[in-house]
């Protein structure tokens, strides 16, 4: 039961190989997450190129300069460095791979900006570039950043528009206010006026008895005035009520800045994500961490002389024992180190550190048993199915985009892939609600990996018992 370990200590260096391999899948980790743990930390570093070509114009009589505004409004940003140049180095620049974007702000900038509430409005034509064969992540990135810088532009100008309107509508709301009080006032001299006429009329009416037609004459002119000045107030009167009636109608209308401010953000974004990620590195760790306990195992079964260990003296089921008890230490050993790097020197935040232990010790063994299965079953023909199939799960087993965008062969053979439940019990363990597997789900079958595993050495080591010879080998002469 114990003689792979005899083996093991009577070849001093082999000692020292498999705690060499133990340590891979911590080196792995380390170099590789290490690398990309908060890129987005550092976008600060990534160049974005700004040509200015916008000429200044007039709105309102109030100079307007979207081009010089931007730049300089750009120039504090601290998430991106962002550089006004020439429209020539900003190409040079792109090309080389110095910058990974460029916004060019045309000259008619600010003069099209004047013309939209024209009858023919014409629209602000900026120009963007990106150089995704230079660098995609950092094109992509970038157009992020000009996005946000195009969505200011558009912003800005909503605001000085709006703030425009806001000005000559609370003007009109005055103007109708005060037109209605001044029609107020006009009807009030007009009954004065009428009143004044009615005098007048009347004493002359008493006039004509003695003065005759010319009293008369004066009589009927003085009616035709005051039916004028009737005929006037209820004109005046009309008007009132129509201004009165609008009035009304927009006295529910605010036109202060809070309101203004109100239109020029409309949207109120409330975040209620499941799960929670500081930085890129933590959603990156399942894969990583799942790849690289898989890349130990491989070197196991390439260095570690399964095949040499075995001995016809030894009954099937010791010899299977031995095997297992040697990867369940190989296994846990790379499992440690690995997940302790994780925990302690990324200072990692695990919702479930346990969990995390758990799938690390499972998958480490259930790899290990996979791998070493086929190397003692197909020599070195085993050896390449192993890289075979470390392909073929790099490829299969979601660990960097959704399943879904990956094309149907490896969507097909996703569910078969070990590593994509691995994956899933990691992200179940770090973030919770993060996995698409029940966790004991993922505890069952990577427990079943490891057990089918051992059975099948077993078989393959009870046919060495039997014929004294393993089912295949590879030899050179």
């Amino acid at each position: 039961m114990f003689n792979e370990f005899k083996f093991i200590f009577r070849n001093k260096m082999l000692i020292v190989s498999l705690i060499a391999i133990a340590l891979i899948p911590l080196i792995y980790v380390a170099l590789f997450v290490g690398s990309i743990w908060d890129p987005y930390d550092k976008t600060d570093q990534l160049e974005i190129s700004i040509v200015n070509q916008d000429e200044s114009a007039k709105l309102n009589g109030e100079k307007i300069t979207i081009g010089d505004d931007l730049v300089d409004e750009l120039k504090d940003n601290e998430d991106f460095k962002f550089q006004a140049v020439s429209e020539k180095k900003a190409a040079h620049e792109l090309e080389k791979g110095n910058s990974v974007g460029t916004i060019i702000v045309p000259k008619d900038a600010s003069k099209n900006a004047t013309t939209l509430l024209d009858e023919n409005p014409k629209k602000i034509n900026l120009e963007t570039q990106v150089n995704p064969g230079s660098s995609y992540t950092g094109s992509q990135t970038a157009q992020k950043a000009i996005d946000t810088v195009t969505d200011t532009i558009k912003d800005d100008i909503r605001e000085n528009y709006l703030t425009e309107i806001f000005a000559s509508t609370k003007k009109s709301q005055d103007g109708y206010q005060d037109t209605s009080d001044a029609l107020g006032e006009m009807s009030n001299a007009e009954s004065q006026l009428i009143d004044g006429n009615q005098q007048v009329s009347d004493g002359l009416q008493q006039l004509v008895p003695a003065v005759g037609q010319p009293a008369q004459q004066l009589l009927s002119g003085n009616d035709q005035v005051t039916d004028g000045l009737n005929q006037l107030q209820e004109n005046n009167d009309q008007l009132k009520a129509k201004l009165d009636e609008a009035i009304t109608s927009q006295q529910d209308v605010s036109l202060e800045d809070d309101n203004e401010k109100a239109l020029n953000n409309v949207t109120k974004i409330n975040e209620n994500n499941p799960t929670e990620a500081d930085n890129y590195g933590e959603t990156i760790v399942p894969y990583m961490a799942s790849v690289s306990l898989f890349v130990g195992a491989v070197s196991f079964s390439a260095i570690y002389p399964l095949r040499k260990t075995l001995n016809k003296g030894v009954s099937s089921t010791k010899q299977a024992l031995g095997k297992l008890l040697l990867y369940l230490l190989q296994g846990s050993l790379s499992a440690l180190f690995m997940s302790s790097w994780v925990i302690f020197a990324f200072n990692m935040s695990i919702d479930n550190v346990g969990q995390f232990l758990l799938v690390s010790f499972l998958w480490a063994i259930a790899a290990i048993t996979i791998t070493s299965f086929l190397a003692l079953f197909l020599d070195r023909i085993g050896l390449f199915l192993s890289m075979l199939l470390l392909i073929l799960q790099l490829s299969s087993s979601e660990g960097m985009f959704p399943i879904e965008l990956s094309a149907s062969f490896f969507r097909w053979i996703h569910p078969f892939s070990p590593m994509s439940y691995a994956i899933q019990g990691y992200r179940e363990a770090i973030f919770t609600n993060a996995g698409h597997f029940n966790f004991s789900f993922i505890v069952i079958l990577l427990s079943a990996i490891i057990i089918g595993m051992i059975l099948l050495q077993f078989l393959v080591l009870l046919w060495f018992n039997k014929r004294e010879k393993v089912p295949f080998s590879v030899e050179f002469k």
